[in-house]
């Protein structure tokens, strides 16, 4: 005979395991004072390489669990280095959260893109990016979210050797003041 109080006991320790290493993987943070807002998972779905221009959706968990759209523009500010192109960029991005409602940033900021030029170390074209989400309006619940808020933010965007587009991977991230839970 099964004894159902240990198969709980069992289940719901496997939940809690579970649910600990998903935070822990999920909130990656840099410090112990900083603590993510948002982390965003993004396919690009278009990006001109003459312009610089392009556009990528996907989804974010955090304090802001919703669906995104990022309309991007990157711009070089230098020559090459190897294969390494110095960029900045301007993004415009919107989060949906399960209620409809919305909030949108300006991101913007600086990074390396790799030209994915055979022979060198970085394989595909991308490369690291570091900048600020800074609050422009929300609807519903973000209306009380202060515009000109500014969120630190880092990111990688990789697109395979093959040519096609690929993905960015963010990390916004806070710190929160003396005296705040």
């Amino acid at each position: 005979m099964v004894n159902l109080n240990s198969k709980h006991a069992r289940v719901v320790a496997s939940f809690v395991l579970s649910a600990v290493l998903l935070m822990a993987t999920s909130a990656r943070a840099q410090d112990p004072g900083e603590h993510v807002l948002v982390t965003q998972r993004d396919t690009v779905k278009a990006f001109d390489l003459v312009t610089g221009k392009g556009s990528q959706v996907g989804t974010s968990a955090g304090l802001i669990s919703g669906t995104t759209s990022v309309e991007f523009q990157f711009s070089p500010t230098g020559p090459p280095v190897g294969d390494a192109l110095p960029i900045a960029f301007k993004n415009k991005v919107v989060i949906t959260d399960l209620d409809g409602d919305q909030i949108f940033f300006d991101n913007d900021g600086t990074g390396t893109f790799h030209l994915g030029i055979p022979g060198f170390d970085f394989r595909g074209s991308g490369g690291p990016l570091t900048g600020t989400y800074v609050v422009t309006g929300g609807t519903g619940k973000y209306q009380q979210w202060k515009v000109g808020t500014e969120y630190k933010y880092r990111a990688v965007a990789t697109n395979p050797p093959t040519g096609e587009l690929g993905t960015v991977y963010v990390e916004v991230t806070f710190r929160r003041k003396v005296g705040q839970q």
